[in-house]
This record gives structure tokens, sequence and C-alpha cells, in this order.
């Protein structure tokens, strides 16, 4: 069997600021470790399930956060960017029997939850398509449907953990490795104890295979999303292709969830690579 990870360190348990999640911050170097070890837990877990081979997307940030030499030689690592699949590079090259969203963490609109955002906290509150609310997780399942992987456990704090299963089910195997009090606080159990959860819901999530069909959104997908600012709405209706429908918000149409992504890559980047 084979399997798809996709990586995030907000939701990973001890991360609880933003300086956790940032090259240079205080205690950065502590949350890559972190996000490290509870990945090669639901490595090593699926592998003692029957796995054979297992691709992680290292989906924060840089790219670049989990320790490449500590990860076993059955695992392969997609590091960096830009991508075109976003947080769900190297699904494409399947058949997997099922993917785990790691670290995941509650939408940018959701009032609770440690760093809720979705995609870009500086940039955008909220993303819908076809008019319903989408998280990270929904994004990530609607790109691994694509290519036919369902998503079988999610890993983040409990609030982000119910609101992934009211949007993708709530037979998912699920770890919550914190519990939410704020946006930058949260009531950690030991890394031990968390990584104990991760392996457990690993086991439950590989018992999960071929019995849970993947999550899709067939297109063609409208995409609105509500911008922070006024000014990244008024440059992104310079594209033929994008409606500005009020002072913060956007449509897109795309022809499908993979063209909703590309979109979604090119408002996180073309910024930064324009930048000196």
């Amino acid at each position: 069997m084979r399997f798809y990870i996709s990586a995030d360190i907000e939701g990973i348990c001890g991360v609880v600021s933003r300086e956790h999640t940032r090259p240079g911050g205080f205690e950065y170097e502590a949350a890559r470790d972190w996000m490290t070890q509870s990945t090669i837990a639901v490595c090593e877990a699926a592998r003692e399930a029957g796995a054979t081979e297992l691709v992680v997307s290292d989906s924060h940030g840089n790219g670049q956060n989990i320790r490449m030499e500590a990860l076993p030689d059955y695992v392969q690592l997609v590091r960096s960017w830009p991508r075109p699949l976003g947080m769900m590079q190297g699904i494409e090259i399947g058949p997997f029997d099922g993917c785990f969203l790691v670290g995941y963490h509650a939408g940018g609109s959701n009032p609770g939850g440690v760093l809720s955002h979705t995609m870009s906290s500086e940039f955008i509150h909220e993303i819908r398509l076809n008019g319903t609310v989408a998280s990270e997780a929904v994004i990530s399942a609607a790109l691994a449907g694509a290519y036919g992987v369902p998503v079988l456990m999610v890993a983040s704090d409990d609030v982000g953990v119910a609101e992934m299963r009211s949007e993708l089910g709530d037979h998912l195997a699920a770890a919550t490795l914190k519990q939410a009090y704020g946006s930058y606080s949260a009531l950690n159990p030991s890394l031990s104890v968390a990584l104990a959860r991760l392996r457990m819901a690993t086991t439950e999530a590989v018992a999960l295979a071929g019995k849970v069909e993947p999550y899709r959104i067939d297109g063609p997908v409208e995409l609105e999303i509500d911008l922070r600012t006024r000014f990244v709405a008024e440059w992104l209706s310079y594209l033929p292709a994008v409606e500005r429908r009020g002072a913060y918000t956007i449509r897109y149409r795309a022809v499908d969830i993979l063209a909703v992504s590309r979109f979604l890559m090119f408002l996180a980047f073309a910024r930064m690579a324009t930048s000196p």
C-alpha cells in the first residue's frame, strides 16, 4: 500500500505562536523538530500497518521545515515552492490508497482554533468554492479527490479536527494534538502523548483504505475569495478572468479544482516573485 501525507505546522502539538512558524523565530527550530517527529510517527505507524511507500509534502511556509535527514528510507519528500498543486504536490504520482492531513488547522473565518487561517493570513480572509466556505483541508481533499485518493485521517487542534470532520465526514480517523484556548494559546499534552495519538489514528486510517470515497468537487468551479486589503482585490481584477465582486471580494471561474489550485498558487507567489 502507498499513502500520501500533507504536513503543515500550525496544528502540531506545541505550536502556538507565529514565531514558531517562521525561520528565525523563537523556538522555530524546536517547532521543526516537533513537526518532523509528528510526520515520522505517522510514517512509522503506516509502515507497521502495511504501507510500502509514503510520499510526504512539506506544506508549510517555505516548504523546507521537515528535517529531511531524519526521514525513513521508504519516504519521499516534496520540498519548497512554487508548485501547481500547492499543499498536495506529489499526489499526482500515485496511485495512493489514501492520504493523511497532519498538522492542519481551522480556516480563516473560523472564530476559534490556534493560528487559524486559509492559505495566507496576510492576504486572505475566506475562500468559497461554489458558494461553500472551504478551508485548506477542503482544498487539499478536493485535489486528492481529483486523483481518486480519499482523505483517511486528519490531525489538528480540537477546533481544526471538528471543522475538518464536519467538512469531510466524521468517519475519518483523527488525532487531536492540543486543545485550543485562543488564537495563540492551547493546552498541549506531552509530545510523546501527541505522537502516540498520531500513531493510533494512522493505524485506524490505514484500516479505512478501500472503504472511503474520495472527496470530489466536479468542475466547473466558482472560486470566491474575500481578501484582507482592497488593493489586492483591485490588482487581481486587472486579470481578464477575474471579476471584482466588492471592495474586498473577487471571483474566478475555473474549469476544475486543479485550475483553482494554480490560481491560488499564483496569488500566493506572484508578489513574492516581483519583490526586489
